[in-house]
């Protein structure tokens, strides 16, 4: 049974993946599993994670999603992520996405932290952003420091960089009815809406460490909102919960 579960969510991202999947399998600790759960990409991203499936590590799913319809009825990388919940079996669980790059050393601090303190059930590290522009360079980087305890984390701390115990989860799931809320009003914020939840029971603790980048390109979620013309797929959203709500649900929750 591998100590960390890790899972990763793709769709059509082929010239992010192989580098998101490559720094995974190159970290110095290796007592994991990687769910690789596909949104059912195209030929070009299959391509791309087919040679890293001989790793017995990994273990591959990818969804029959066709329509533009299913894809705005829940949150998809919400849902493939309970989906790979189900399955998890290390002790730890972290996550990662098809345009983050996880530091050599990430898994290997984190595990040591929560290994050094049984009482702590959610860490997270600093992590970089990096900004590309069409031709993929590299216009902008934001550093998302990790130097204190948070007790209100929607939207200051990024899911690909946290690690939390297997254990929460019956917790999680008991008070919510599921782990991450599917909801597709919160397409946009779904590891904010995740970390409300945990919010309600725990805090984050922090490692200083930078370990992890994360990359804001014209595939993510984030930039297509953001655009004056938006794409089918935006356009058919319901209407976006906020950031601003949720911190302050859990700020007036803890007063």
């Amino acid at each position: 049974m591998p100590k960390v579960s890790i899972i990763m969510t793709s769709y059509n991202k082929p010239a992010y993946i192989t580098k998101s999947i490559q720094s995974i399998v190159n970290q110095t600790f290796t007592d994991f599993e990687l769910f690789l759960m596909d949104d059912n990409s195209n030929s070009e991203t299959m391509k791309a994670i087919e040679p890293f499936l001989d790793d017995a590590r990994i273990k591959f799913y990818q969804s029959d999603i066709q329509t533009m319809s299913e894809r705005v009825e829940k949150v998809r990388y919400a849902a493939l992520i309970n989906e790979a919940l189900l399955k998890a079996s290390g002790e730890y669980i972290s996550y990662a996405t098809d345009d983050n790059c996880y530091r050599d050393i990430r898994l290997e601090k984190m595990v040591d932290y929560l290994e050094l303190n049984p009482n702590v059930m959610i860490v997270y590290s600093a992590s970089l952003v990096n900004y590309l522009n069409e031709k993929n360079e590299i216009t902008k980087k934001q550093l998302r420091q990790a130097k204190r305890v948070v007790s209100v984390a929607p939207c200051q701390i990024d899911h690909c960089s946290v690690m939390h115990r297997r254990s929460i989860l019956p917790v999680i799931e008991e008070k919510f009815g599921s782990y991450w809320d599917e909801n597709p009003e919160f397409y946009r914020i779904g590891d904010a809406r995740f970390f409300w939840r945990l919010n309600h029971f725990w805090d984050f603790y922090p490692i200083e460490d930078l370990l992890d980048d994360n990359y804001i390109t014209e595939l993510s979620i984030h930039y297509q909102l953001q655009q004056q013309e938006k794409s089918e797929f935006i356009q058919m959203l319901p209407p976006q919960r906020t950031c601003r709500e949720l911190r302050e649900d859990l700020r007036s929750m803890k007063q």
